[in-house]
């Protein structure tokens, strides 16, 4: 268990956190929410010692460990990918050095056989230690969580330190996933990650043996992982059983609760207040008017939280378009021996709201720098017609601002030409008003950082938007506000966004990316997740009210299934897809339960593949302790001790033929 107890931080004026109690358990999962600034990050960075704390303690149990993923992170450079991903595991890799070193003893050094037995002990132990930690799956880990947070294989040979920034977090994460601490405590994880990715890592996270906390914005991310939702405000926490959406339930019910609560209050104060008021000098009344008094102490007014100001967003009136917008002809794009597109076509017409998707490298980025003219193709062209005006917002623009340049500036770069008065509105539409505008960008949150950017982008008076992750560290009332206003922009966008919520809620078509070429679908993400699920046969049609497969997105690996009391509003889940959404056209539910039986059959298979590879690595790591000592040269001359030895040796032969027979009958 992880504890913090009477917690408080203050960072000049401002209390940040006071006497907050806060308690993570044993594999329980909570999101940590609240507004920018609200002090969520210091809340983690105090429960690890990255920060000092005024007051308090901080309790975990013996033998448990902490691990923490940061909003920015740097890597090792002198190693590559691989290396920096496998460092983190080497302390379970130094259980078998160890365990091999003093094997090595005996076939080197004249010990003693009660020497010898203690040497075999120690060996025997740290194997053990070493099988438990996962030690002969090590490698295959390193490379399934590479591949699963977006590294290609080509890339696990590159040096670590030539990765972009959201990459780099993406090997820190990479790190702690695999270090397994005993609590995870991350920071907007999916800051860095597309939708493909994102969708790995919750179900990764759902499967992991510890606890986990998490700061983040990602509404249907959080419904779907945690427990228990935790809101840090006004220097305190508050906490709510399940996710996301049953904390802005339970929230607006408590809220409400507390303003009738105060109404009544405020009666019951004002009716005593009369009576001491009107009996005051009243020497008879001497003793009732004390006693009303004291009652007035024990009842002081009940402060209602006030509402969170939302950010009244409208995009200015883009100018007229011709339609097509832009046209991409036979398009070919290359980076080395790296094809991205080759021969690609699409269209934009005015109102188009098109969600780009595809696998790490598929080119979603690359093709809005194409549409951006921040790059030309190697083949075709990018053709955009008369009237189109393109804004561009990249995944690394909120970090771009410079630190010394103050938010009013930074904002006028965007049109030297446009009144103060002009950009004071724009940012007063992202929360940043009277001297705040004056503020250096460096002082800046992620999320205010990424609301000057995107106020930058509304002056520009684009009616083509071409949105790179605009959505990056803004939290969800921001997020949600924002949608509204690209829902009622009259212009085209293309975007790219790992937030499920905020696709569903923008995209009218999906623009699917791969293998060189551009496929069209229309509807939503979900209209297209759907689709996908059929065409892999994951489901046979869609079920209505139900949310869409991840089938597509985890590029068929499996489902974690929700356990109890894991995600969803008041704590709990359905299960990814509902058995009611695979019936077939006639045939009731024997398909739906003839697949969760394959699946079933086949996890138990992979196990007791897992579990057999392991038992043959420890009977032959065994055996050959016993052959390293029956080669010395004392047991040669002692025939009693080699038959003893002998006689050992053979039942772990007989012991690993046996699974190695079973093995292959399983492989086969």
């Amino acid at each position: 268990m992880l504890q913090l107890e009477g917690i408080s931080k203050q960072l000049g004026p401002r209390i940040i956190l006071d006497g907050v109690d806060f308690r993570v358990n044993d594999r329980e999962r909570i999101a940590i929410v609240g507004r920018n600034g609200a002090g969520k990050s210091t809340l983690l960075k105090i429960a690890v010692g990255r920060i000092e704390l005024d007051s308090g303690r901080i309790l975990l149990s013996r033998g448990q460990d902490v691990g923490y993923l940061a909003q920015d992170h740097q890597v090792n450079a002198d190693r590559t990918l691989w290396e920096e991903a496998q460092d983190a595991v080497e302390p379970v890799l130094d259980l078998e050095r160890e365990a091999t070193a003093l094997l090595a003893r005996l076939g080197t050094e004249a010990l003693s056989e009660p020497e010898q037995l203690d040497v075999l002990e120690q060996a025997d132990a740290l194997q053990e230690q070493f099988r438990i930690r996962g030690g002969y799956r090590i490698e295959a880990d390193v490379g399934r969580v590479l591949t699963g947070l977006g590294f290609v294989s080509t890339e696990w040979s590159r040096p670590a330190g030539t990765f972009s920034g959201g990459w780099q977090v993406r090997i820190a994460l990479a790190r702690l996933l695999l270090t397994r601490p005993s609590f995870l405590l991350l920071d907007e994880p999916t800051n860095h990650l597309d939708i493909e990715t994102r969708t790995w890592l919750l179900h990764e996270l759902r499967g992991y043996p510890g606890g986990v906390v998490v700061v983040g914005h990602d509404r249907d991310f959080l419904d779907r992982l945690v427990q228990r939702t935790v809101e840090v405000r006004a220097g305190g926490v508050t906490s709510t059983t399940g996710g996301y959406t049953a904390w802005v339930k339970g929230r607006t019910e408590r809220v409400e609760q507390l303003r009738k609560a105060a109404i009544e209050r405020a009666e019951e104060r004002g009716r005593i207040e009369a009576f001491v008021n009107r009996f005051r000098y009243k020497a008879s009344k001497a003793a009732a008017v004390q006693s009303r008094i004291k009652m007035l102490a024990r009842l002081p007014p009940i402060v209602v939280p006030e509402d969170d100001v939302r950010p009244k967003l409208r995009f200015p009136e883009p100018p007229p378009s011709a339609s097509p917008m832009l046209e991409l002809r036979d398009v070919g794009k290359a980076y080395g021996d790296t094809r991205v597109f080759q021969d690609a076509n699409a269209t934009i017409l005015p109102g188009d709201r098109i969600l780009l998707v595809g696998a790490n490298g598929a080119g979603k980025t690359t093709l809005l720098k194409l549409l951006a003219a921040q790059e030309r193709p190697d083949d075709g062209y990018v053709r955009p017609h008369s009237g189109t005006r393109t804004a561009w917002f990249a995944q690394d623009q909120a970090t771009a601002l410079g630190a010394e340049q103050s938010v009013l500036s930074a904002v006028a770069a965007a049109d030297p030409l446009l009144s103060e008065a002009r950009l004071r509105t724009a940012l007063g539409a992202m929360l940043f008003s009277g001297d705040d505008v004056y503020k250096p960008c460096g002082v800046l949150s992620g999320g205010e950082r990424s609301r000057v950017a995107l106020a930058r982008i509304l002056l520009q008076r684009a009616n083509l938007l071409l949105l790179d992750e605009p959505t990056n560290h803004l939290d969800v009332d921001t997020k949600e506000v924002f949608a509204e206003a690209l829902l009622q922009y009259t212009g085209a966008l293309l975007i790219v966004s790992h937030d499920r919520v905020f696709a569903n809620a923008v995209a009218n078509q999906v623009w699917e990316l791969g293998d060189g070429t551009i496929r069209r679908h229309v509807g939503g993400l979900d209209d297209f997740l759907w689709a996908k699920a059929i065409e892999l046969g994951v489901v046979t049609r869609r079920a209505p009210g139900q949310r869409a497969p991840d089938a597509w997105l985890l590029k068929g690996l499996p489902e974690t299934e929700d356990k109890e009391g894991t995600g969803g509003p008041g704590g709990h889940s359905a299960p990814d897809v509902q058995p009611e959404a695979e019936v077939a056209e006639g045939g009731g539910k024997e398909g739906w339960e003839d697949r969760k039986q394959r699946e079933r059959e086949e996890r138990k298979r992979t196990r007791r593949l897992e579990e057999l590879v392991a038992t043959v690595d420890e009977l032959e790591v065994q055996m050959a302790a016993l052959d390293a000592r029956l080669a010395s040269p004392d047991v040669a001359a002692d025939w009693d001790r080699m038959q003893v030895l002998l006689s050992e040796r053979e039942p772990l032969e007989r012991r690993r033929d046996r699974a190695l027979a079973q093995w292959e009958a399983l492989e086969d």
